[in-house]
Order: C-alpha cells, then structure tokens, then sequence
C-alpha cells in the first residue's frame, strides 16, 4: 500500500504535507482540466488531485467533493511550500522546490519555474481552500512541480501503487504461512508472527501478555517498546531514540499488547491489522491452554493423593477423592495396578496419550518415585480394555522403548501388593519380545506354609510392632513397603516425608530385634509383614511361647522343600556352576567381594554369573532403577523367595543363608 507519507519521501515529487493525515492509502492520480466541474460516484476513490490554486474557483465545493469520494488528498501544483490553515503557518518544501519555497498564509507562494508568484494575501481562494480542507479532513500537500509535469508524474506515481500493493499481497501471503496448524504451539506462533513483521516492515516488535513478555524481535525491541506498555493504544507515539510506534490491543481487557516501532508513522496498516488478528487467537489460545493446564494439573493433583491414600492402606477414603473428580471409577472391590516405563518419550506427551485413551477406565497418576514411570490403576469391570489400551499405548511409543508391567487384581486395601507386583513385572518386560509382562498366578512362599504355623511365628515376631499403643500397623505397611522399595521411593510413592519413613523403619526393624541394613534381616521382616497381610494377626494374648515354631522350623516343612527344589531347578541344571555361586553370593549377604572369596573368583565373575542366574529364574535379583546413593541395589521381591528356597535346600551339614530369627 502506497501512502502520502511515502510520496513525500520520494525527493523527486518534491512533495509537503501540509494538513491532514498522511496514511491516507493513493490507489490514483488524477490531473483534471477543470477542477470545478463535477465529481460523481467513486471517481475520486483513494485519488490524490492535483490542481493549481488559480485554478480553484469554488474552492469549498471541490474539497466536499474530494471528502465525498474518499480521495487521498489533494495536491496544489506549482506551489514551492504549503498552505497552512492560518496566519503565519508556513512548511519547508521538499527537494525539487522551485523559487518561493519559503511561504505560508499571508506569504508568497511560488509557483515553479516559469510561474508567477502569487501571494495568498492577493489570492483569497488559497486561503480559503486551506480552511475548507481542514475542515473537510482532506490531506494538503503542496508541489513544486507545475501542473504539466504532473501529467509525466502521474504514471511514474500508479507504478509505485502497483509495487506497493504487489509487496503488501506479498507480505501477506507471507504471513498466511506462517498462520498456525490446528495444535501448534501458541507461544512459538506468536514467536513466529512477531519476527516475519519485524523482518517485513523493518520494526521493532514487542507482543506482551498477562504481564510478560511474549515475543521481541529483534530482542533489542523489549528494552525500547516496553516503555510504551502504558500508553493508551494507537499510532504516532514517538520513540526516544527516533521514529514512531504503534499499540494495538490484542484483547478487550487491554491486558495484551502488539507494539510496532518502525521509521515511518503507519507501516503498512493491514498487515499489522491482520498480524494483530493472528496474534489475538494465540494470545487467546494461550490463555486457554493455561487455563485447562491448570485445571488438568489440579486434577492430576488430586488423583495422586487418591493414590497415596490407596498406597497407604486407605481405601474408602481414596474412594471418596476418586468418587468427588471420576464419580464411581473407584466403586469396586478389587483394581490391578499398570505401570508404564515411557522410556525416551516425554512422560506428560506419554500421560496426555493415555488419558486420551483410557478416559474413564483408569486412575492415571505421574510415578512420584521414578521419573519415566506412569501409574494406572484399573477396577476390575474395566481391567480388561483397559489393559487392552495399555498395549496399544506401548506400540504407539515403540519407537521409544516403551515398556509396561501389570499386577493380578488385588483388593484395593491391598493395592501396595499390586504396585510390587507390577514393578516386578515391568522389569521382566524389557527382556519381552512385545515389551509388555503381566503377573500371573504362581506358588509363592506365603502359599506353600502353613498359614496357622506361618501367622504363629510372624505374629510372634512383629508383636511389639503389632501392639504398638497407635498406629503399630500403619508403621508396619510403611516398613514392608520400604524394604521392598527402598525409603526414598516409598516416600514419594505414600506421599511422605522421607525422615517419616526413615523413623518408622528404624523403630519397626528396632522393636524386632534386626538389622535393617542387612539385606537377609530385610528379608525375614518382609517375609513376616506378608504373612500377617494374607492371613490377619493371630489372637497374642496368653499365648505360650513355646508353641511358636521358630524360623528354621517353618522352613523346613517338606511342602516348602518342593517348592524350593522346582524354583532352583533351572540353575541346578546349568554348567556354569550358577546354583553354587548363587547360594554363596546370598548366603554373604548379597555381597560379591565376600563371595568372590569363598568361590575363588572376581567380585565382576559373581555380578556376571548373578546376571546370568536372573532369565533362568525369572526374577531381577538386581535393580536398574535409579537409586539415592547408600540404597540398596537389589531387588527384595526376587532376593526374598530365592534366599527362602536356597535355605530349604541346604543339605544337613551345609552352610545356610543365615536368616535371623529376631528377638525371641
């Protein structure tokens, strides 16, 4: 778009404004014969007229005309300065004035080479053309050149429109591309839109919303346009260092801004137009995707600490959270839990995926344990798709090594059993051709004891936890969940703080009598919570001792003897000595040096036959889980039923994994 105020900077027409805006938009130029005939329909449209002042006799009437047809402005030829609208006002002519450039109302006004002067005190009509476009809001300019060489201009002038509009079609066909996709970032459009008009018009662009800074291009345009954010919105607000700027309000509250800087007053108005239209669906789009943002992390908020409740062995009231965000997803007797590894993909990509394809079926939480690591936990009516949706979920991100574990349905007080469950599972599922490993029934050792002789001991064992004045059994869930996961995650997983879970650990493994930094020690507390979980706790008061089998007793039942020869079997049948090295790496307390000893090997010899030990069994003895330093390594759930079995196993005569008995 070509405007007045481009044809004044162009020497060469030797054009002043004088009066009236100069963004006005010139499509024409018309040279008529006599100015004072009459103008009808459009003719004038967007038309900059050039006339000699001589030759205006009804000075009034040609300028309503003009202000009817929408012209441009209108241009006094043969005049080396402007007309002013009063007394005394006076302009400096463009290069290219000829004599008289120094005029103004009630001076003399050349009329360019050749011309006579003619004085606006002799000439009333100068005068009165001056007020009449003023008061018509008709642009004035004046020109030095004659109305003759107007005739040559005028082409030289269309030319010029045809450029302009040619780059402003082009500008906006350039912006047109860089128009947002359905789901693009709204910060990088807005990025994107600020930078093409900075590179279009020449600017400084600034985009401000909601009290910080959107866009800068280029990024010294902050420092400069942000002074302006104040400002009431519109054109011509001067810059200090020279130049104008223009703000346009990208939202009726006027708490979103475009600024342009640019040399010129109004730069190109429909292309920051249409650019602050773009820039306005971004802005609104941002807000909304912060607004639903916000929402969608309260929500997920909550449904974490439904799971802790869940984790911590308060099912009903996990149901009450669940029921007051998911209604009756939770109103069920028995849930399974999933954990997704997402692997190298973004964890909330991942968790927007799955919200999308499990709506209604999951409690989906972020892991709050292990970074990678999603948490879903399914009722039983919907265990089936929604399991079905999992896989489908890690075929979508194969690519990223996407990995899923799954318990069995478990009752929802027991949802810290399923957890295990799951994590165990997902272990074993990066060595699945299908990346994917879901429990399945199996003989335990809780299954093969007796469980009166089995609830005899354990209840025996973990009475002064058990008789605890308050809260014996909610330390006793935090304990067995932290032998089985180690203090740090337990924390994050329950929700707590980790000097909580480190205190109720001590004091539980203290009460009993055992060493809590001793992996077998773990082992035989572990081995005890899970009996009183699957069995309750037997009646303790009045009971005699002496009727309490002890440890060595309850392992070695024959029924417990099978077990333990069918779980070790496949090492047993292996030629790489794995049986032995395995029962002296436990039987020192999962400790390679100590056992390198006894077996004449490297301490690297051990961890490679353990390595080697773990398909054969279907168990990771040691975890790849990212652990805080002075943690153990190990996987309780794989070390407890193995050093059980290895125990049962050891020929009379033979050194056992020494499983303490506790305080008797």
């Amino acid at each position: 778009m070509l405007t007045l105020h481009d044809l004044v900077a162009v020497p060469d027409f030797a054009l002043t404004l004088v009066s009236g805006a100069g963004d006005a938009e010139v499509a024409q130029v018309l040279v008529p014969v006599d100015p004072d005939a009459e103008w009808s329909g459009a003719v004038a449209a967007r038309a900059l007229v050039v006339a000699e002042p001589g030759r205006i006799g009804r000075p009034e009437r040609l300028v309503r005309a003009l202000a009817a047809g929408g012209a441009a402005g209108l241009v006094l030829a043969g005049a080396g300065a402007g007309a002013g609208a009063g007394a005394g006002v006076g302009t400096r002519t463009g290069a290219g004035a000829g004599t008289g450039a120094r005029t103004g109302i009630g001076a003399e006004v050349g009329a360019g080479a050749g011309a006579e002067p003619v004085t606006a005190a002799a000439d009333p009509a100068v005068r009165q053309l001056a007020a009449a476009a003023a008061a018509a809001g008709v642009p004035l300019l004046t020109g030095a050149h004659p109305l003759t060489a107007w005739r040559e201009l005028a082409p030289r002038i269309s030319a010029l429109t045809a450029d302009a509009a040619r780059r402003g079609q082009a500008r906006l066909a350039g912006l047109l591309d860089r128009l947002p996709v359905p789901g693009a970032d709204e910060r990088a459009t807005v990025r994107g839109l600020a930078g093409y008009l900075a590179d279009a018009l020449d600017a400084q662009v600034l985009v401000h919303a909601d009290g910080e800074v959107l866009a800068a291009a280029p990024p010294a345009a902050e420092a400069a346009l942000t002074p302006l954010l104040g400002t009431p919105p519109g054109p011509r607000q001067p810059l200090a260092g020279g130049g104008f700027a223009q703000s346009v309000l990208l939202a009726p509250a006027g708490d979103a801004t475009l600024v342009v800087g640019t040399a010129v007053p109004e730069p190109d108005p429909v292309l920051v137009g249409y650019t602050a239209k773009a820039l306005r669906l971004m802005v609104a789009g941002l807000r909304e995707r912060r607004t639903s943002g916000a929402v969608g992390d309260a929500l997920r908020g909550v449904r974490l600490s439904a799971f802790q409740l869940f984790m911590t062995g308060h099912a009903v009231a996990a149901q009450r959270v669940v029921a007051g965000i998911d209604g009756a997803l939770m109103d069920s007797d028995t849930a399974q839990v999933f954990i997704l590894d997402c692997g190298r993909a973004a964890r909330d990509t991942v968790l927007a995926e799955a919200e999308r394809v499990l709506a209604a079926q999951v409690l989906a939480v972020r892991c709050p344990a292990y970074r990678r690591h999603l948490i879903f936990l399914a009722p039983d009516r919907t265990g089936a798709r929604a399991e079905e949706g999992l896989h489908r979920l890690v075929d979508t991100f194969a690519d990223a090594r996407a990995l899923l574990g799954g318990s069995l349905a478990h009752p929802l007080d027991a949802v810290p059993d399923a957890y295990g469950e799951a994590l165990d599972c997902l272990t074993r599922a990066g060595r699945s051709p299908d990346r994917v490993a879901m429990a399945t029934r199996t003989t335990g050792v809780v299954d093969v004891l007796d469980p009166a002789a089995a609830l005899s001991w354990a209840t025996h064992l973990l009475r002064p936890v058990l008789t605890m004045p308050r809260g014996g059994a909610q330390i006793l869930e935090t304990t067995a969940m932290a032998v089985e996961f180690e203090m740090s995650a337990t924390a994050r997983v329950m929700g707590v703080h980790r000097n909580t879970v480190t205190r109720r650990v001590r004091q539980v493994f203290d009460a009993v009598g055992l060493d809590q930094d001793a992996i077998l020690d773990r082992v035989v507390l572990s081995l005890a919570a899970q009996i009183v979980a699957r069995h309750g706790t037997a009646a303790m008061a009045g009971r005699d001792t002496a009727d309490v089998p002890d440890l060595h007793t309850l392992l070695g039942e024959p029924p417990l003897r099978a077990w333990a020869e069918k779980v070790l079997r496949p090492l047993a049948d292996d030629r790489r000595d794995l049986l032995r090295t395995v029962r002296e790496w436990v039987r020192h307390g999962c400790r390679y040096e100590p056992a390198a000893a006894s077996l004449g090997v490297a301490a690297k010899t051990v961890r490679s036959r353990i390595r080697a030990a773990e398909p054969l069994l279907e168990q990771d003895l040691i975890d790849e889980l990212p652990r805080v330093p002075g943690e153990s390594e190990h996987r309780l759930a794989s070390v407890r039923p193995l050093a059980v079995a290895l125990y049962a196993t050891t020929e009379p005569g033979a050194a056992r994994p020494p499983l303490p008995g506790g305080r008797a």
